[in-house]
C-alpha cells in the first residue's frame, strides 16, 4: 500500500505596511503586516487550510501586535498595547510555574525574574497572581496555548517565549533531558528551527542569574 506523505506548516505573507505608533518604542515605527496562513502540504503539493493569525511587526524592536493595534490611541489603555511575545511569556510562566494549580512566593518571584530577564519588564506581584488566577479558569497546557498563539509572533516572539520557558524548566540548577525534551517540543509547536531551539538551550544555563530564587 503507497504512503501518503502529508503535513501542515505556516506560510507568512506580507499583506501591508507603512507607520504606527509602537506601544514598545513609545514612537512612530515603519511596520509590516503579515498574515500566516496554513498550508497542508500533501505528497509535496501546498494546498491552503485556513490560517495560523496576522500580526503587524515594528521594524524596530520587531515586537508583533495584533492587527488592532494600528487603531491604538496613543495613550489609551489596550490589551492590544501589549506585545504578543509579552503576553504569551507571561502565560507560559503562569502554567509552568503553577502546573499544580498552587502559586508560591518561590515561583511568584521566579516568573518575576525570568519575565525581567527575558523582556527587560518587571512583572509586579499583582499582574503575576491575576495571570495565575485566569490561567486557572482557562486550564490547558503549554503546547496547546502556544499553538493557538504560534500565528501571531514573529521569529524573535517565538524566540523570546522559548527561552521563557527553558529559564523555567532551568530553575532548579539544570536542565536534564526529560526538561530539553519539553523545551524542545514546545520549540516544534512554535514552528521554530531545530538549530534555534539548540542554541536557545545551549546558551539558557550561562543567561540565568544564579541569584534567582529556586522553584519549590
Amino acid at each position: 500500500m503507497p504512503t501518503i506523505l502529508f503535513g501542515t506548516e505556516p506560510n507568512a505573507v506580507r499583506v501591508g505596511e507603512g507607520e504606527f505608533h509602537c506601544p514598545e518604542c513609545m514612537t512612530s515605527r515603519p511596520y509590516r503586516r503579515t498574515r500566516v496562513a496554513r498550508r497542508l502540504r500533501l505528497l509535496g503539493v501546498p494546498l491552503p487550510l485556513g490560517r495560523y493569525g496576522e500580526y503587524v511587526e515594528c521594524a524596530h524592536c520587531q515586537s508583533t501586535f495584533h492587527p488592532e493595534v494600528l487603531a491604538y490611541a496613543v495613550g489609551a489603555r489596550t490589551p492590544y498595547a501589549v506585545a504578543e511575545y509579552q503576553r504569551a511569556m507571561r502565560r507560559i510562566l503562569a502554567l509552568m510555574v503553577a502546573a499544580d494549580g498552587v502559586i508560591r512566593e518561590r515561583e511568584i518571584a521566579t516568573m518575576e525574574h525570568i519575565f525581567e530577564a527575558v523582556a527587560g519588564k518587571r512583572l509586579t506581584r499583582e499582574e503575576v497572581l491575576a495571570e495565575v488566577t485566569d490561567t486557572a479558569r482557562m486550564p490547558t497546557t503549554a503546547a496547546r496555548y502556544l499553538a493557538r498563539v504560534a500565528g501571531y509572533l514573529n521569529e524573535y516572539g517565538k524566540e523570546q517565549v522559548l527561552r521563557a520557558a527553558a529559564l523555567v524548566s532551568l530553575c532548579d540548577g539544570h536542565l536534564d533531558v526529560r526538561e530539553q525534551n519539553v523545551v524542545r517540543r514546545l520549540g516544534g509547536v512554535l514552528k521554530l528551527d531545530g538549530g534555534r531551539v539548540d542554541a536557545i538551550l545551549a546558551a539558557e544555563p550561562r543567561s540565568l542569574d544564579p541569584a534567582a530564587p529556586p522553584m519549590s
